[in-house]
């Protein structure tokens, strides 16, 4: 159900009622902040009947953009093209697709989402005698730095000191180069999209008047996470003098600074844009006992809005709060299993356990498998794994980029792992050069020799190589690969198949909905790649997760482990002590507010061997002595 204008307090109207100029509402957890941004965005679409101009929604994730863009549908009653709900990644993908060939890329370009795919055209650089690169996976990290700040290669120097202005040379010239194989090779990974859409709009006025025009309103969600890079991209298409910006952030939030996130991003929003401010403090997730742990616990913050009004708990549920204490942490953990036992099984989809880190998380899998509990770590992937879908993938890159090396290997590498058939990718190069074919032809011409890859391999040479009917394509790759993977004593033949086609069959209807049937084959690729690919997770099954994968999202009971020094907070920001710390803190902020009924912490007296205090966050929230 769909809520309205007569469902919000005071507070949540302003904000939605708000009209032009630049506005930054302050939303707590809980606050209904998605409420008022799709509500505002509907509302300026229904005042507007008669007018053409857009409204640009940045969001995080993919899921929330989708999410949102259903709510939205739903005030309206109908689907309207007037909204462009997306991640600032979809955004740039857009933008470079219609105006890239201005800085050397075709709309057809792909887009690279495995690290080692882009160590490989540092390697490559390396091995062709280009540039010097001792290491290819460090240089990367620094080049990834680099995008995350928005520094381009002639700012550089600015960050070195005098006495290293020699290293500064060499990762100017890493960068310079490794810019230009992605142009070459009509390819982008994730800064690069930022990078050059950045790039774009500051060297081709044109464009960005253009794009200022169609979207006459901007809303940004979740501003607490920009990178400098995104925030110099949102500058560049909404000017602090005259935009109308709607932002969406709560600076006690601020959890991604290893990506770049920082609690001075709020501080230049205000200094560049001057928005008027309103607060949603009212939580209406958690409990009353949840909100006033983590008052107490975010007061502790110095790096905070000296402005910002403590959240006000507005739920009707009684949660309860508990603290429990165990010698070891195989101890801790069968706690929580004697605690979740109780919970019917196909009520098991409101338990999530967080923890600090995935090596906690790991042994929590490993004892919940041992005791018959389903349990699953949840991360983000943004690749397929099972070879069957793989290959159907690969195919279709191989298509989009006929000259495509690694998309070569990668369905060689896959198919390999269907049957006995070994394909090299360096014999379907050789054929497809010595025949004057291509590579995606002899690809399916030497496959077919396996008597259960014939069928596939005919229906791709009709479909893909002789019309490119590519949906055409999957629908009869799907087909085939459905009885191939016919189950045996209930058992699939290749496990992840049903996953990933369950992922395939979603982000591909997201695609065919928003851009319409005859959606070209490098703009379907480059949306799947723009998707993480999650696995469904059954209703028996409690969910194990890190902060950062958490953030977002809300359940019924919640279990926090852990919760000792040198695990939260970690060694390290004990060890930094300072912004560190903070940061530290607003990640259990960020862990407790996930609560919207019972709230279980607990911590051990031993983690691995050496003896732990409780963490000065259980003390700061109240619940041990100091």
């Amino acid at each position: 159900m769909n809520i309205t204008l007569d469902d919000l307090n005071e507070n949540q109207r302003q904000a939605v009622e708000w009209k032009d100029g630049r506005l930054l509402v302050l939303a707590g957890p809980g606050s209904g902040k998605t409420a008022v941004l799709t509500l505002r965005i509907a509302r300026l679409v229904k005042n507007s009947p008669d007018d053409s101009f857009r409204i640009l929604g940045l969001t995080f994730t993919v899921k929330a953009a989708r999410e949102m863009q259903v709510r939205i549908d739903g005030l309206l009653e109908e689907k309207t093209r007037r909204v462009k709900l997306c991640t600032f990644h979809s955004f740039c993908t857009d933008l470079l697709r219609q105006h890239g060939s201005h800085l050397g890329l075709h709309p057809d370009f792909s887009v690279i989402t495995d690290d080692k795919d882009r160590a490989s055209i540092l390697k490559e650089l390396d091995d062709n005698g280009e540039i010097d690169i001792d290491n290819p996976e460090d240089a990367l990290k620094k080049i990834d730095v680099m995008f995350t700040h928005g520094i381009d290669a002639d700012e550089l120097p600015n960050y070195f000191k005098s006495e290293q202005q020699e290293q500064c040379v060499v990762l100017q010239s890493i960068f310079k180069g490794y810019l230009n194989k992605l142009t070459e090779s009509n390819q982008l990974d994730f800064g690069s999209m930022l990078y050059f859409s950045r790039k774009l709009l500051e060297t081709m006025p044109r464009i960005s008047r253009q794009v200022k025009t169609v979207y006459r309103y901007i809303c940004v969600d979740e501003f607490q996470d920009t990178n400098l890079a995104q925030y110099r991209l949102l500058k560049l298409i909404a000017e602090p003098e005259s935009a109308n910006l709607f932002v969406v952030a709560d600076d006690d939030q601020v959890i991604f600074q290893w990506n770049g996130a920082d609690p001075k991003r709020l501080d230049e929003l205000k200094s560049d844009y001057h928005p008027i401010i309103i607060q949603l403090p009212e939580n209406f997730r958690c409990p009353q006992a949840v909100v006033e742990i983590a008052n107490k616990l975010i007061a502790h913050n110095s790096d905070r809005d000296i402005s910002k009004v403590a959240g006000v708990a507005h739920s009707q549920t009684q949660g309860i709060v508990s603290l429990d204490v165990y010698d070891s942490f195989d101890a801790e953990i069968q706690g929580v299993v004697e605690k979740i036992n109780p919970i019917p099984k196909n009520q098991r989809e409101t338990c999530l356990i967080i923890a600090r880190s995935n090596k906690l998380l790991s042994q929590v899998k490993v004892a919940f498998d041992g005791q018959g509990i389903n349990a699953e770590i949840v991360s983000k992937h943004q690749d397929f794994s099972c070879p069957l879908v793989q290959t159907i993938y690969y195919c279709l890159k191989l298509a989009n980029s006929p000259d495509s090396r690694s998309a070569l290997n990668k369905l060689c590498s896959a198919v390999t792992q269907i049957n006995e058939l070994t394909l090299s990718a360096e014999d379907v190069f050789a054929k497809s050069s010595v025949e004057g074919i291509t590579a995606l032809r002899a690809f399916f011409v030497m496959a077919s020799e396996s008597n259960i890859l014939r069928q596939f391999c005919e229906s791709g040479l009709k479909t893909l190589c002789d019309s490119m009917n590519y949906l055409s394509f999957i629908d009869q790759s799907f087909e085939c690969f459905d009885s191939l993977n016919a189950q045996e004593q209930g058992r699939e033949l290749y496990p992840d198949y049903s996953d990933d086609k369950n992922n395939w069959d979603r982000i591909s209807s997201d695609i065919l909905r928003e851009h319409g049937s005859s959606v070209s084959l490098h703009v379907f690729l480059q949306e799947m790649d723009l998707t993480p690919k999650s696995k469904p997770l059954a209703k028996d099954c409690v969910r194990l997760q890190t902060v950062h994968t958490a953030k977002g999202m809300e359940f019924d009971n919640v279990f926090i482990v852990g919760l000792a020094e040198d695990q939260f907070p970690t060694y390290f920001a004990i060890k930094n002590g300072g912004r560190a710390i903070e940061e530290e803190r607003r990640n259990c902020f960020v862990a407790i507010t996930r609560s919207s009924r019972n709230l279980c912490l607990s911590y051990a007296r031993n983690y691995f061997g050496w003896a732990k205090q409780p963490s000065r966050f259980l003390k700061e929230m109240g619940l041990v002595g100091g």
